[in-house]
């Protein structure tokens, strides 16, 4: 439940998202002047972030439930709490955070990079918010690991808007998701034995692939953990980790461009998902570092 806002704002993100792209490529757009600008031409977003954010935290959080700490949760070690999955489940809810709030403040006439660079002040901001009130959890605590996770995800998010021709029609972040064993219902930011997190390079947006049926191909690289949970215990009594490689289908070439006119709207907003969310049993992917360990129950 933890970043359950940011799987909202996430969708939101994607009607967004294509939307700008319908904006003219040689149309010189102005820029902000400053923080301040872009906040108040961004306050409704803004604002709906933080009041979101601010609910989970009051009633889901146990924001308030103790004296301020800090915790110290590891990375990807297999003692910490989910191998860090969690970590990447951070980096992945920031990147969309700050992709959103990016095409929010493009489609309003300002520049993707201007756009960019407030939009990761402003995900920042928040995300520190998140941070400091998490340290006066009893559940959470404040975590520099959480941070470091935060920054790198609006980074990079950063880094696609202001290097478009080198990052941003090459490189996604995506999680793929399957519900495990041990979750009841559909929990798709918290259930981390049914995540997967992965960077992906599509060859389409690399120069010398463009022309070539290499095009329809996308590199993957990822992460999961599986067994960290004590509701996976009735299903496994190991805790394991993944760490693999694979090639996709690229569903924008084979499908969305090619159909661009035929599937309309519809088309431009699956077209968008797909660059956030892995669609399941299209990949070929090995293995390459598996770590497991036998749960010794108290």
């Amino acid at each position: 439940m933890k970043t359950f806002i940011f799987l909202f704002i996430h969708f939101i993100s994607c009607f967004q998202y294509s939307q700008a792209q319908e904006t003219p490529t040689d149309l010189v757009l102005p820029d902000y002047r400053n923080l301040t600008e872009a906040s108040t031409e961004n306050w409704l977003e803004i604002a709906g972030i933080f009041g979101g954010i601010t609910y989970l935290g009051a009633k889901e959080w146990e924001w308030g439930s103790s004296s301020f700490k800090f915790n110290e949760e590891g990375w990807f070690g297999m003692d910490t709490g989910s191998g860090g999955a969690d970590k990447l489940g951070h980096l992945y809810s920031s990147y969309v955070m700050a992709e959103f709030l990016t095409h929010s403040m493009n489609k309003k006439g300002f520049s993707v990079e201007s756009s960019a660079k407030y939009s990761a002040y402003v995900s920042w901001g928040l995300m520190l918010y998140v941070e400091i009130f998490d340290g006066y959890s009893a559940d959470h605590g404040f975590s520099y690991e959480d941070l470091v996770a935060n920054s790198t995800g609006i980074g990079v998010s950063y880094l696609k808007a202001k290097y478009p021709d080198i990052l941003g029609d090459t490189l996604d972040l995506r999680i793929e998701y399957s519900p495990s064993k041990g979750m009841k219902g559909f929990h798709p930011v918290t259930d981390y034995s049914g995540l997967k997190y992965l960077a992906v390079a599509k060859l389409s947006g690399i120069d010398i692939f463009k022309n070539t049926p290499l095009k329809y191909l996308e590199l993957q690289v990822g992460y999961y953990s599986r067994g960290f949970k004590k509701d996976d215990r009735p299903f496994t009594d190991y805790k394991t980790t993944e760490t693999f490689i694979g090639i996709s289908f690229n569903l924008s070439e084979l499908i969305f461009k090619p159909y661009r006119k035929k599937l309309g709207n519809v088309g431009e907003y699956a077209n968008t998902l797909t660059q956030y969310i892995q669609v399941p049993e299209i990949s070929i992917r090995e293995n390459i570092k598996s770590r497991s360990i036998l749960v010794k129950e108290p």
